[in-house]
């Protein structure tokens, strides 16, 4: 039984380490060849929304930040250096008083609090650099997850659309035959009538359709930053 429970044990380890998410594949690199026209959207959303350019401009800045704090130390260190007037010029000395001072003096100073607090401050942004790469793993899950919904989205009520407009040119066949029919006297009144509505909440059902098709398209042209028709 112990056996048994070992071996499952680690073979849900092994599935947790197979599922890590590879971040890197997200979002497709620029280069990448023959891929579908959904990853395409992706990638044009990743790249064009200012939301998503903002947020690897956080990663750059926290990697700054670190470089200043490391760097710190060296703007906190001090030298000097003297000399009296008599070591430069001797002959100035006519009483020897240059037996009362030193020659050279150099000194250097260093604030000892940081030697404590800068690899603290090293630590912490270090710490703010790992926060904001995993904001930025979030945003390419959130990115990916969105655009391929209103793409989703944008085929679904694409296909109602096209429905809709094939129902309404056979309601518009189906109403001029009745009609003709009830012209010539052959169709009822009743019958011309619900022909003619038919065909009246066909066309409303229909630009219903088609409003839905042209905001789904305007949603996901404002995810990627350009029209749909510029894509290749």
């Amino acid at each position: 039984m112990r056996i048994l429970f070992a071996i499952c044990l680690l073979a849900f380890r092994l599935s947790l380490f197979a599922q890590n998410v590879d971040y890197n594949r997200i979002i497709l690199p620029p280069n990448s060849e023959n891929i579908e026209f959904s990853e395409k959207l992706v990638q044009l959303a990743w790249k064009n929304h200012p939301d998503n350019i903002t947020q690897q401009e956080q990663v750059e800045i926290s990697q700054i930040d670190l470089k200043i704090s490391r760097r710190r130390g060296l703007t906190n260190l001090r030298f000097g250096a003297n000399l009296n007037e008599f070591n430069i010029d001797p002959s100035s000395d006519l009483g020897n008083r240059s037996l009362f001072f030193p020659k050279y003096n150099f000194s250097m100073s260093f604030p000892l609090g940081d030697l404590f607090l800068n690899p603290l401050e090293n630590k912490q942004n270090q710490i703010l650099i790992e926060i904001s790469e995993n904001d930025l793993k979030a945003a390419k899950l959130l990115v990916r997850r969105n655009v391929l919904q209103a793409y989703n989205d944008y085929l679904l009520v694409e296909e109602i659309y096209k429905i809709q407009r094939l129902a309404m040119d056979n309601a518009e066949t189906n109403h001029a035959i009745v009609e003709e029919s009830f012209e010539q006297g052959e169709e009822t009144y009743d019958k011309y009538t619900a022909s003619f509505n038919n065909l009246n909440q066909r066309k409303i059902t229909l630009l219903q359709a088609e409003r839905d098709y042209k905001n789904a398209k305007l949603t996901l042209e404002e995810m990627i930053g350009v029209p749909l028709e510029n894509i290749n």
